[in-house]
C-alpha cells in the first residue's frame, strides 16, 4: 500500500532533488546503522516525505549533505543527510509499518512474503516496540479493524480508508513538535491516509476483481463511480493542511509532492480506470 507518495521529478530544482534524495538515503543509512542491512530493503520513498515534513517544522540551519556510496549504489555516490532526529524517526516508523504489513499478509493471506518479511524484520521490530509500544499497539488495532471490515466485505470507503487514516495519524503526530503543528499534522495525515488507501484500491481494482481478492470498490454500491471526486477531495484537504503548517525549510519539495506528485498519480490511475470502463461498455 506504500509507494504512492513521491515527487514530480521534472518540476524540482537540482538542489531540491538532491535534498529529497539525501533524506531518502539518510533514512536508509539510519536503518542500516541501527538495525542491520536486511531491513533497509523495506524502505519506500513515503518515508522521505515524512522526514522532510517533520524536519521542515524545526528551527536551525539547513541540512548538511555529503555524497556517499551505499549498498544499492556501490559505484556511484549519492547525497545523504545524517544527524536528523526526523530522519531516525521516519526510519523507525516505516519499519514498524513494514513489519505490520508483513504480519498482516502472513496472518490473513498466508503469503510467503509475509513470513519472510516478518522473519527479516523481527529483530528490529522487537527493539522498536520497546520505544514505540503505544504506536505499535495502535497500528495493530487499526489493522485489526481494517481486517474485520474486509472479512465482512465492507463497501464503505469511510470505514476502510478511515482505519488506514488512523495509522497515518499515529505516525505523523508521534513526533515531538508544537501543539499547533501537531493538530495540522493530524489533518494532513488523515487526508493522506485516506488518499493512499483509496488510490491503492482503485489502482488494484481489476486485478483484485479477477483474483477474488478483497477490494472495497467491488462491494461498494456505486463501484468505482465518483472515485475521482473522492480522491480530489482528499488531496484538497491535504493541500489545505500544508498551507497551515509552519514550514521553515524545503517548502518547494513538500508542495511539489502534495500539489504535483499526488495529483499526477491520481490523474494517471483515474485515466487507466476510465479506459477500462470504456472498453467494457463497447
Amino acid at each position: 500500500m506504500l509507494g504512492y507518495v513521491t515527487i514530480e521529478r521534472g518540476e524540482l530544482k537540482v538542489r531540491e532533488l538532491d535534498v529529497y534524495q539525501g533524506y531518502y538515503c539518510g533514512i536508509c543509512k539510519s536503518i542500516g546503522k541501527r538495525y542491520g542491512q536486511v531491513p533497509r530493503f523495506s524502505l519506500s520513498y513515503d518515508a522521505a516525505f515524512l522526514a522532510i515534513v517533520l524536519a521542515s517544522l524545526e528551527s536551525g540551519e539547513k541540512e548538511s549533505m555529503a555524497p556517499e556510496h551505499c549498498i544499492a549504489h556501490p559505484l556511484m555516490k549519492k547525497p545523504a543527510i545524517h544527524g536528523s532526529a526526523a530522519i531516525d524517526y521516519a526510519a523507525d516508523v516505516m519499519l514498524i509499518l513494514a513489519y505490520h504489513k508483513f504480519d498482516d499478509d502472513r496472518r490473513d493471506e498466508k503469503k510467503f512474503s509475509g513470513y519472510a518479511g516478518c522473519a527479516a524484520l523481527s529483530s528490529a521490530y522487537r527493539k522498536l516496540r520497546k520505544n514505540y509500544r503505544q504506536m505499535c499497539d495502535g497500528v495493530h488495532e487499526a489493522l485489526k479493524r481494517l481486517g474485520e471490515a474486509e472479512s465482512r466485505h465492507s463497501g464503505s470507503l469511510d470505514e476502510t480508508a478511515g482505519a488506514f487514516a488512523d495509522i497515518m495519524e499515529l505516525i505523523f503526530t508521534g513526533y515531538d513538535t508544537d501543539p499547533l503543528n501537531k493538530r495540522v499534522l493530524s489533518e494532513l495525515s488523515r487526508a493522506l491516509g485516506r488518499w493512499i488507501y483509496v488510490i491503492d484500491a482503485l489502482d488494484d481494482y481489476e486485478k483484485d476483481k479477477s483474483s477474488n481478492t478483497y477490494n472495497p470498490f467491488i462491494y461498494r454500491k456505486n463501484s468505482i463511480a465518483g472515485a475521482g471526486d473522492i480522491l480530489y477531495n482528499y488531496l484538497a484537504d491535504a493541500v489545505n493542511a500544508v498551507d497551515l503548517l509552519d514550514i521553515r525549510r524545503n517548502r518547494g519539495i513538500i508542495e511539489n509532492i502534495v500539489l504535483l506528485g499526488l495529483r499526477r498519480r491520481t490523474d494517471k490511475v483515474l485515466e487507466e480506470r476510465n479506459l477500462s470502463i470504456n472498453e467494457q461498455s463497447i
